[in-house]
């Protein structure tokens, strides 16, 4: 017999609403997949009265659950941090155990499973981080009140449980001593067994193993914490060098993010290695050189304020190795080295006030037809505060670069859109904005040009336009004389120097996903509901494949046009079953359920059963299908 406490345990009122309002669609039937295939592996309650859990996905993660006032939220060790399927797939196991009368224990102050589980500061909705540091106030307060033959004795406990523990203090044992020894050739040892794994992995097979670096980060963080940082920036240069060597096993660069993050580290070690600036300025210079991936992040290094004598020093340092390569005696920087050394330099003259040789350079450079050093100069002669030069620069810049260049094009288009903003120049800025929009017509872009025409006071004639050139490919008639400029939208804003209407996008009319993705954002259920009907009479299948869009649609026009809604759902759920596939199936009862709760909203209670039983019929085969149908019979996951 359940316990009257258990009756009143708030979990077991989980409505599957409940889920999808907290972790959302493809969470929740991720999770439903995880929970089937027996991946939450340790799960115990909280003191506080929620859910904490040990889940087995790319590695194991540790999360925890929290239901209060009817919401819930949860923390994780995963990437994601919080809300995540291993949250879902965590009370899930929970409800299936109270079901089966199975009794959960409940997590002790100090378990190994909630000290992992609180190890990341991932935050819950709806909470800042001021309640995370109010947590780790608490934890240390506990430890504080300990005696200290207890801390050592949680601590062996501990570590007896954990090896990652155990090695850990072994290294703050050795690395207190000043023996780094053991520390460095561990992380060396555990680098190759790592690369070894990243050759072998297959994010197609569950069964392989992927590289986790976090105990090479963690082992870093111990060298640094040490005051070894040198240590650490030599093998930073070894893990790229490591991971060029793998990178083409790397197919969705998983690895890499897992190897920038031990980089950061390294960024770290060099902040605060006492080496001289400019020995460390090298370091970090060689270490980008060796980057061919941008998995070594230096931007926090550079914008440090050193003396500026060690920029000079480093400056006179890259100033000869520059001449040893345009002397030939030095053949071994290709293109992409050098113009890295030249970008270094022109920014160690910059720190160390020298503007006038800083923009000599840089018009050196681009006279040597080094567009990139456009840029470059450009933020020199704002910093040198000679803003009119910059503006002179960045019009010739975006007239030579456009073509050849337009990435380079862009980034001077951006400083020039950062220079009116500051000014609140709106109207010209708006003039831009809609440059760029009718360059590349997006929601981004849309939204962007709203904003500084809704300040410069011309949205509404400003909407009319776009709204008319996105429904019928046309842009506003402009007639400039032979030597006028050019104006992208004439008689409403005014010309920048700028507009070259040659590169605005020819449309194919209506642009039904932008109009579509527009009337979502600005919460137009009468658009949305248009452009969805013209756009299901173009298409050939009917509907857009993209899930997304379709759920945005959907949701959208629910309330005004819940037949859409139903209609889409009910699309993508028979999409899914069609797959035929047990995690296609769990992912359909999710829209299936959306489908049930919008026609029992709309008095259609028995149109949806007739519905449900028509599905059953036509895959009465389909075993797992039908499993997975039988909950939809039921609103709450369990029964009360």
């Amino acid at each position: 017999m359940i316990s009257e406490k258990g009756k009143a345990d708030p979990f077991r009122k989980l409505r599957w609403n409940d889920f999808q309002a907290w972790a959302g669609d493809k969470a929740t039937a991720k999770g439903m997949k995880y929970q089937d295939e027996g991946r939450v592996e340790e799960i115990k309650r909280t003191p506080e009265g929620g859910l904490v859990a040990r889940v087995k996905g790319k590695a194991a993660y540790f999360t925890e659950v929290s239901l209060e006032s009817g919401k819930l939220s949860s923390t994780c060790t995963c990437p994601v941090g919080h809300d995540c399927k291993h949250g879902v797939a965590t009370v899930l196991e929970y409800l299936e155990l109270v079901e089966q009368e199975e009794e959960v224990s409940v997590a002790f102050e100090g378990d190994p499973l909630l000290i992992m589980a609180r190890q990341k500061p991932a935050l819950k909705i709806g909470k800042n981080r001021d309640s995370y540091q109010v947590s780790r106030t608490e934890l240390r307060t506990y430890l504080g009140q300990l005696e200290k033959e207890a801390l050592v004795d949680l601590l062996m406990n501990l570590s007896d449980r954990d090896s990652l523990l155990l090695r850990h203090l072994r290294d703050i044992l050795n690395l207190a001593s000043g023996d780094t020894k053991e520390t460095v050739v561990g992380i060396y040892s555990e680098l190759e067994k790592l690369w070894e794994d990243a050759r072998n992995y297959n994010y197609r097979d569950y069964d392989s193993s992927f590289p986790d670096f976090s105990n090479v980060r963690n082992r870093l963080e111990s060298l640094l914490e040490a005051g070894h940082a040198d240590e650490v920036a030599d093998i930073g240069l070894k893990i790229l060098e490591g991971y060029e060597e793998v990178a083409l096993y790397d197919e969705e660069e998983g690895v890499g993010m897992e190897v920038g993050e031990c980089l950061e580290v390294v960024t770290k070690a060099l902040l605060q290695s006492e080496s001289p600036a400019h020995e460390r300025m090298l370091r970090v210079l060689d270490l980008e050189l060796k980057d061919e991936h941008d998995l070594f992040e230096g931007d926090d290094f550079w914008d440090s304020d050193f003396p500026a004598p060690e920029w000079n020093r480093f400056s006179e340092l890259l100033k000869g190795r520059l001449d040893a390569i345009d002397s030939e005696k030095d053949l071994s920087y290709s293109d992409r080295g050098r113009d890295r050394l030249v970008e270094r330099r022109v920014l160690a003259l910059e720190k160390a006030k020298n503007f006038d040789d800083a923009i000599s350079l840089c018009e050196e450079e681009a006279e040597a037809g080094a567009e990139w050093s456009y840029v470059r100069q450009v933020k020199v002669l704002l910093a040198a505060g000679q803003k009119e030069k910059a503006e002179d620069r960045i019009y010739q810049g975006v007239r030579e670069t456009r073509k050849s260049h337009p990435e380079i094009a862009h980034e001077l288009f951006q400083i020039l859109l950062e220079i009116r903003e500051n000014e609140e120049n709106w109207l010209y800025l708006a003039a831009l904005r809609a440059e760029e929009f009718f360059r590349h017509p997006s929601l981004e872009y849309y939204t962007e040009l709203r904003g500084a025409a809704k300040k410069a006071g011309v949205w509404e004639k400003v909407r009319e336009a776009v709204h008319s050139y996105l429904e019928s490919g046309n842009l506003p008639i402009d007639r400039p004389g032979p030597e006028e400029e050019p104006s992208s939208l004439p008689g409403i804003l005014p010309k920048t120097g700028l507009t070259d209407r040659a590169s605005f996008r020819k449309i194919n009319a209506p642009a039904l996903d932008l109009l579509i993705d527009i009337a979502v954002e600005e919460e137009n259920p009468d658009e949305v509901a248009r452009w969805y009907r013209v756009r299901k009479k173009r298409s050939k299948n009917g509907e857009d494949r993209r899930f997304t869009r379709r759920e945005r649609i959907a949701r959208a026009v629910l309330d005004k046009y819940p037949e859409i809604a139903i209609e889409i759902w009910v699309s993508i759920a028979e999409e899914l079953i069609a797959r035929k596939k047990t995690d296609a199936y769990e992912a359909a009862s999710i829209y299936l359920r959306m489908v049930r709760n919008a026609m029992e909203a709309g008095g259609e209670k028995a149109e949806w059963e007739s519905y449900l039983r028509e599905i059953r019929e036509k895959n009465r085969l389909k075993r797992n299908l039908l499993q997975i149908l039988d909950t939809l019979e039921k609103d709450r996951i369990i029964d009360i």
